[in-house]
């Protein structure tokens, strides 16, 4: 690919001072064989020279052949392969930490598909604002195979400072911020709470939409609404976790813990049963429609709100008596 005039200089300042840029590619995963070949796939085809980067994966103590599927691989690049037990993704994104050896660090997900240009990208900005944290584009997806030039959707936004499908960072900032934290044993929030620290620490983020990587998300259905709810449970209880930690409005608002909110979803909560009903009601083996999928949604509010408001209420939950009671 032919670089820009602007990438041109950058890449000269840096070969004139003797340096060569490098990059950490991190991945964490769990039981998505499939889905991270694909991740990997992608990532070794990169305009990016593989000289410039390596790949990292931390197999959170799958069982599904992760560990046969990686030593099958040919890359480009230097691909190291690390198994520990099951401990969940702050313990496997802090050795991810640990192992890598490049000057800067980029996060992707084990279920995202990344775009030819998405490493070069990241280099590019992250040398261009080194005290910076670099979110790219997510485009979320719900078939892997047949990727078409990304559309809009709402589930696009974010304003998160560091969110680990698609952000880079200079590695020395990591390591100073400490590891992420291992109480965020359940699903959720551990990412974000590393981004309210490299904030503090007077890091800006940058947002570059060339960066784009594909994020699939399965297409939900009635067999997948027990694992909804199970989730966003999980979410709820580490949202508290988030919140004891900083309880400030920015955590406030990204959560949820305040009290209009939870006025909403106790009314929300008095037409339950007909939420249930049309979730309920969608055919075996089919996606959801439009309104069962919303139904499907609200279940799962009401699970994460249950789940927070349990928490909230625990003795032993260290959160300030104001938010008690919620």
């Amino acid at each position: 690919m032919e670089k820009s005039a602007e990438e041109k200089k950058i890449f000269s300042e840096i070969k004139k001072d003797g340096y060569v840029p490098d990059l950490s590619v991190l991945i964490c995963s769990f039981n998505r064989r499939d889905t991270l070949r694909r991740a990997l796939k992608a990532l070794f085809c990169q305009t990016l020279s593989p000289d410039c980067y390596e790949v990292v994966v931390v197999d959170d103590g799958s069982d599904d052949g992760t560990r046969e599927m990686i030593e099958s691989l040919n890359p480009p690049c230097q691909l190291r392969y690390i198994y520990q037990e099951n401990q969940g993704r702050s313990v496997a994104r802090t050795k991810l930490v640990e192992n890598a050896t490049g000057n800067f660090v980029l996060f992707v997900d084990d279920d995202i598909i990344a775009d030819p240009h998405l490493l070069r990208e990241h280099l590019t900005w992250i040398l261009k604002y080194p005290k910076s944290t670099i979110r790219g584009r997510v485009n979320h997806v719900s078939d892997m195979e047949n990727l078409k030039a990304p559309r809009f959707s709402w589930a696009d936004i974010s304003t998160a400072f560091f969110w680990t499908s698609n952000v880079s960072v200079k590695l020395e900032y990591l390591k100073k911020a400490g590891a992420f934290d291992p109480s965020f044993t359940e699903y959720g929030w551990e990412d974000l709470e590393m981004g309210v620290r490299l904030r503090k620490m007077g890091l800006s983020a940058k947002y570059n939409k060339n960066a784009l990587v594909y994020h699939y998300k399965k297409t939900w259905n009635r067999e997948d609404l027990r694992n909804m709810i199970r989730q966003s449970g999980s979410k709820g209880r580490t949202a508290v976790i988030f919140f004891q930690k900083h309880p400030s409005w920015r955590v406030r608002l990204a959560t949820d813990i305040y009290a209009p909110r939870f006025w909403i979803n106790n009314i929300l909560k008095l037409f339950k049963p007909y939420f249930e009903k049309v979730a309920e009601s969608a055919k075996d083996g089919r996606p959801f429609t439009w309104w069962q999928l919303i139904c499907a949604r609200r279940l799962c509010d009401f699970a994460y709100f249950d789940a927070i408001r349990q928490r909230l209420n625990d003795p032993d939950a260290e959160v300030p008596q104001r938010w008690k009671g919620a």
